[in-house]
């Protein structure tokens, strides 16, 4: 057998090497894992800044294809000229530059070759239009550039073409063409896009030294390059003429020409990412070391912790070594002490140790038969000590599957030096008497008695500890996964957060900001509002307004709202900033600590400024529409009432025809004026004429017409008292709203359902109830009810058409008047609608006031 120091030496050496490739592999798998969230994480950022640009180019696509849209059945040039100067007056000075329409040869004059209108911006004035047709003329010859044929060619989507300069701007034209009724093109809408906002776009990314951002177009110009200067100084010395001239232009080959040279290719790691529709491609290219600093730092702990290691190692082999030595000196001073002393006190002694040890004690001869066997040991196996001695003790106590190994270990010890066998402990599966396999350790130890080998052990049942031990292994186990989870879950919430496009504040109980995601620093950063603003940094933050116009005070910012209990939810308010006004929503809660204090508050931030705009673009839209269709509308009418008067009125064919035109001009009639009286009530543009009137009277007057107008719809009307009820409105207004809301409860309600009308007054407040036995409003439905243009039964057996716009016009007139408008409702049910109005001072037989009310003043 070898030396207990050798064995010490080769488990050591061992041991270092199973850990040195343990770390090896460790950090071959770690550092791979590293580098590919590094490249994933920069393929992230590439396809941010792409995603980006394609939102600044999608409204301009939007506008191409809208002139492209209205373009198509125009037929004189004054309409062309109109819907040019409209449209690029809607849209940005900073996007968009000029909008064309050009007209394929005598496609909208018949005897004119080139009609092509121009409307662009001044360039020190750019809310000043200029029109121009210079270059619609044999000169220039459109038809024959580029982006005409290319425009040609886009059919359902804009071409974006290369980048043109013109004097200090920079600019590329999204074209596309239109059609005529027969489908044959008849010309190109070109939309000029202003380049230096997208370049911006990049150029805000490219904000660390070590990466960098930047744009190739469809035909390989480099844009946005922030060596764009390096850049052009070095294509210039290199005899490039594209790079000498007033605007260089660098292409993608001399981008990497220069980095090849200055060796730079070798020392970056690049990736693309298109933008979709354009043609782009956005690059992003980085350091190599910075990239996979985290790899490589990686790499040198574990180089340090693998030198660490094995100065362990060595150093408790040494000490191992030392304790070896020791031990066997040890052993070699017992035996002498042991021949030297009394044999019988020795022999007396040991068996009161064994006798009361709480390890079962056993020795075995050279034969391999129990000769000792303590008390512990008789509990433990539950042999008796009579019953066992005598016995082999691998036949006895090992498992059948092990007892060939045993006898083989056992015959090496004793045909061995036995007293130079070393004290160990080991564990093993062991038998019961009664044949239950349980864990023991095992402490064995060889010495000479009367001139022959024995083997002692001292065997303790460890079936709890193991237990313990495996339950231990468990719990730590089940740790390491929640804690795992934990950190992955953080991580998630750190990454939808940094991702979401809401900006999102956190504070703490003091007003303090203690988180923004990156979302909140980019609307910090770039005019939405200020960190200052939203903790309340002074009595009235001077920057947020409310939707009319009036400072905000500091209390009543949703962040201290919610740091007071409050749940805030769509709370909309103006950021005025040096570049600008934004519009913003905010929602805000407060955040509780365990005992159910509010600890934090969180803010979430909408932008939607171009959501307000596109909402007051369309609502001028509606209410132009409306105006414009009014006339011609008023026309058609008069002209079928006028025709039915005379003798083609007389002629039933005609007569029908005239009535039918007759009846959709009315109908038309009643759509647009309900159109005009939306946009009239959203823009707070409609003029009530208000008078002292008696409500009660108005009431049961509207409410009789519409019973004579539908008989199959009984309609009661019941008051609380006699008298008048004067308020101060506008009678048509009123009855406008009455006549709506008997028309709809009739419109829902089954035939022959009555509809119940009550009238009653109730301190200086007149209220009418309108209830009716209808198909009544689902509740999931109804917190849209007031919304223009909702119709809840869309869609459904019960759809009976209309715009959707009823409820709206009435709830607002009633505002207007200073009043209030509720709806209850129950599915299946029916449903109740309360008009609240305040009463007039006045009552009858006294004088009318001469002035209204001031909440009931007109618009």
């Amino acid at each position: 057998m070898r030396s207990p120091r050798w064995q010490l030496v080769a488990v050591t050496l061992g041991l270092g090497l199973v850990v040195t490739a343990g770390l090896v592999a460790f950090d071959h798998f770690a550092r791979a894992s590293l580098e590919r969230e590094a490249v994933l994480e920069q393929a992230n950022r590439a396809e941010q800044l792409a995603f980006q640009l394609q939102s600044r180019l999608d409204s301009a696509e939007q506008v191409t294809r809208t002139v492209a849209t209205l373009a198509a059945p125009l037929r004189e040039r004054s309409a062309v000229e109109s819907l040019a100067r409209g449209t690029l007056a809607s849209t940005l000075p900073e996007s968009i530059y000029g909008i064309g329409v050009w007209f394929a040869p005598y496609a909208l004059e018949p005897d004119q070759r080139w009609v092509g209108t121009y409307v662009h911006r001044r360039l020190d004035e750019p809310r000043h239009l200029d029109l121009t047709y210079e270059w619609s003329t044999p000169g220039y010859d459109y038809l024959h550039q580029d982006w005409y044929q290319q425009g040609l060619q886009a059919k359902d989507s804009p071409f974006l073409t290369e980048p043109y300069f013109d004097v200090d701007l920079v600019y590329s034209t999204l074209a596309m063409s239109f059609g005529g009724e027969d489908g044959a093109p008849r010309g190109v809408v070109s939309v000029d896009v202003v380049l230096p906002q997208l370049v911006a776009v990049v150029a805000r990314m490219n904000t660390a030294p070590h990466e960098t951002f930047y744009v190739v177009t469809r035909g390989g110009r480099l844009l946005a390059h922030p060596r764009e200067v390096e850049l052009a100084a070095w294509a210039r010395a290199h005899g490039n003429p594209r790079a000498a001239a007033p605007v260089p232009e660098l292409r993608l080959e001399d981008l990497h020409a220069y980095e090849q040279e200055h060796g730079l290719k070798s020392r970056r790691y690049t990736q693309a990412a298109p933008v979709r529709d354009a043609g782009w491609t956005v690059y992003v290219s980085t350091d190599r070391d910075r990239l996979f600093a985290a790899s490589r730092r990686l790499h040198v702990t574990l180089q340090a912790v693998g030198g660490a290691l094995w100065l362990a190692l060595l150093a408790g082999m040494v000490a191992g070594l030392r304790t070896v030595r020791v031990r066997a000196l040890s052993r070699e001073l017992a035996e002498h002490e042991r021949e030297t002393a009394v044999l019988e006190r020795s022999e007396r002694m040991l068996r009161e140790v064994l006798e009361t040890s709480m390890d079962g004690v056993a020795s075995v001869d050279a034969g391999g038969r129990l000769v000792t066997w303590n008390t512990s040991a008789e509990r433990m196996f539950g042999w008796r000590r009579e019953d066992i001695l005598g016995r082999h003790v691998v036949d006895t106590l090992c498992r059948p599957e092990d007892r060939e190994e045993r006898h083989r270990q056992f015959e090496r010890i004793i045909t061995g030096d036995a007293s130079a066998f070393p004290a160990c402990r080991l564990e093993s599966l062991v038998l019961r008497r009664d044949g239950e396999v349980f864990p023991v350790e095992a402490s064995l130890a060889a010495v000479h008695t009367d001139g022959e080998p024995r083997i002692f052990g001292f065997v303790s049942d460890v079936t709890e500890r193991r237990r313990a031990e495996e339950e231990r292994q468990r719990l730590l186990v089940r740790q390491q996964e929640l804690l795992a989870e934990l950190r992955r879950r953080s991580a998630e919430l750190h990454a939808i957060l940094d991702h979401m496009i809401e900006g999102v504040f956190v504070a703490d109980a003091d007003g303090r900001l203690s988180f923004v995601n990156q979302a909140g620093q980019r609307m910090c950063d770039g005019g939405g509002t200020d960190v200052a603003a939203l903790d309340g940094d002074g009595k009235r933050c001077g920057t947020l307004l409310t939707m009319d116009g009036v400072p905000v005070a500091r209390d009543a910012l949703p962040l201290f709202r919610a740091l007071r209990g409050e749940v805030v939810r769509d709370f909309e308010l103006r950021a005025v900033r040096p570049g600008g006004e934004r519009v913003l929503r905010m929602n805000a809660v407060p955040i509780p600590d365990e005992d159910g204090q509010v600890a934090a508050a969180v803010v979430v931030l909408h932008d939607i400024t171009e959501a307000a705009e596109f909402d007051r673009l369309k609502d001028e839209f509606v209410r132009m529409a409306a105006h414009e269709l009014k006339t011609p509308v008023t026309v058609m009418k008069s002209f079928a009432q006028v025709a039915l008067r005379t003798d083609a009125g007389r002629d039933s064919v005609l007569r029908r025809l005239l009535e039918g035109i007759d009846r959709g001009a009315n109908r038309i009639d009643h759509v647009v004026r309900t159109l005009l009286d939306v946009s009239q009530l959203h823009l707070r543009r409609m003029q009530l004429e208000v008078e002292s009137l008696d409500l009660r009277a108005l009431v049961e007057d509207t409410a009789r017409r519409m019973a004579d107008a539908h008989p199959e719809h009984p309609v009661h009307v019941r008051a609380d008292e006699d008298g008048d009820a004067p308020v101060w409105g506008d009678p048509a207004r009123l009855e406008q709203v009455l006549v709506a809301l008997l028309d709809n409860a009739m419109r829902y309600s089954p035939p022959s359902a009555p509809v119940e009308v009550t009238f009653r007054t109730q301190g200086d407040t007149a209220e009418v109830s309108i209830r009716d036995e209808g198909i009544g409003i689902p509740e999931d439905k109804q917190a849209r009810l007031f919304h223009r243009f909702y119709r809840p039964h869309a869609g459904t057996a019960h759809d009976r058409g209309g715009l959707g716009v009823g409820l709206y016009i009435a709830r607002e007139i009633v505002r207007q008047h200073g009043g209030q408008l509720t709806l209850e409702s129950r599915e299946g049910e029916g449903t109740i609608v309360h008009i609240r109005l305040p009463l007039h001072a006045v009552r009858a037989g006294t004088d009318v006031a001469p002035y209204p009310p001031e909440h009931a003043s007109p618009v």
